[in-house]
């Protein structure tokens, strides 16, 4: 009870949204297609080749989780994470990046307010949330695939190079600009369907495996990643990465249990009735 009336304060005091209010606050994704995958110059070749999409509907969370909303959710049920569960998570200590026992979601190595996006937390940790959440407001949560996730953060599927536009200080926190930490979400300009911090801040989970070969395989209608794996995709770049990692179509990934500093989650849920384009 202590812990529920704790979090309960942060979130009141920076204004952040209940959970109730969660799914009224989602963003809606209108269905379309778009050609996924990098057609600029600077393209690593796992972001080729580009290859049409098209995507079904969903709803999405405007800002990425926050340590407020995932602190009221290990409140509510007690849930350990991964890092804290077995040696930590992955912190840069200013000269380099190290495994810290003692790092976890509530001290990952910079402070943080209630409004920064969670960090230090695996992708399996994100799934836990967002069954907790499903349960709570009645309506399924889950990660995003990742052509949702891209087709999201190019503002339906534009050719932009960041989400938002080409401007990078515009719309991201990254290495130049970030001080070596998280910021407050939504500070930044949000992209062309009111979607903030899709480009830097932290780096964002998706749903799907990772298979090097996919692209060249995905399903045109609403792909959702290989049927199995050993990495995750995530996608969005950090406070700690140049602007390469903040492009709307560079990848990374990372076993389910890995957990770092630079690496947080965000939302997504399906409308009912939606079908791609045709």
């Amino acid at each position: 009870m202590i812990r529920l009336v704790y979090y309960a304060l942060i979130l009141c005091c920076t204004h952040l949204p209940t959970h109730a209010a969660a799914s009224s606050t989602l963003q809606t994704i209108p269905a379309g297609c778009f050609l996924m995958g990098n057609t600029f110059e600077d393209a690593y070749h796992i972001e080729r080749p580009a290859h049409e999409v098209c995507i079904s509907s969903f709803s999405m969370s405007p800002f990425p989780v926050t340590r407020g909303e995932f602190g009221m959710f290990v409140a509510e049920t007690g849930y350990r994470t991964d890092a804290e569960k077995d040696d930590g998570c992955n912190i840069f200590d200013g000269n380099n990046w190290k495994k810290d026992p003692a790092a976890t979601w509530r001290s990952p190595g910079f402070l943080q307010e209630a409004d920064h996006p969670v960090v230090c937390v695996s992708w399996n940790d994100a799934g836990a949330y967002a069954n907790w959440l499903t349960r709570k407001n009645n309506r399924i949560y889950r990660l995003p695939t990742e052509a949702e996730w891209e087709y999201a953060a190019r503002s339906g599927g534009k050719n932009e190079r960041f989400a938002g536009g080409d401007d990078i200080d515009k719309v991201a926190w990254y290495a130049a600009n970030s001080e070596n930490r998280t910021h407050s979400v939504g500070k930044k300009q949000a992209n062309g369907l009111g979607l903030y911090d899709m480009s830097g801040n932290v780096w964002q989970w998706s749903g799907d495996w990772y298979n090097n070969r996919y692209y060249r395989m995905s399903p045109r209608n609403d792909p959702s990643g290989p049927a199995s794996g050993t990495k995750r995709i995530f996608r969005g770049g950090s406070w700690f990465y140049d602007q390469r990692g903040a492009r709307t179509t560079y990848r990374d990934f990372a076993t389910p249990g890995f957990s770092s500093s630079y690496l947080g989650f965000r939302l997504v849920s399906t409308m009912p009735d939606s079908s791609p384009p045709q």
